[in-house]
């Protein structure tokens, strides 16, 4: 499969250091294959929207587009804004 990372997820790499983007961006590549990948989680099965963890402190949040054979990266963020966005936490 393709492999999409939006515009936010690079801005949001630039921010951290050099050995976490290069962790995040080798689990990004294994994308290529979503479904053999560890650690994902789908969070919404009619829309294929699913989470995968990075060291349990940077989720990816990525979207599986079969009709186009493409994986989006949508979001990439700490642990604790992902369980807000996903109302985890109140």
């Amino acid at each position: 499969m393709d492999v999409q990372v939006a515009r936010g997820v690079i801005k949001t790499l630039k921010k951290y250091p050099a050995h976490v983007r290069e962790q995040i961006f080798d689990r990004i590549r294994g994308l290529k294959d979503p479904h053999a990948v560890s650690d994902v989680e789908c969070l919404f099965p009619a829309s294929r929207m699913y989470r995968m963890h990075i060291g349990r402190s940077y989720p990816i949040i990525f979207k599986i587009v079969k009709e186009e054979n493409t994986v989006l990266v949508l979001d990439l963020m700490t642990i604790e804004q992902t369980h807000k966005r996903y109302r985890r936490y109140d």
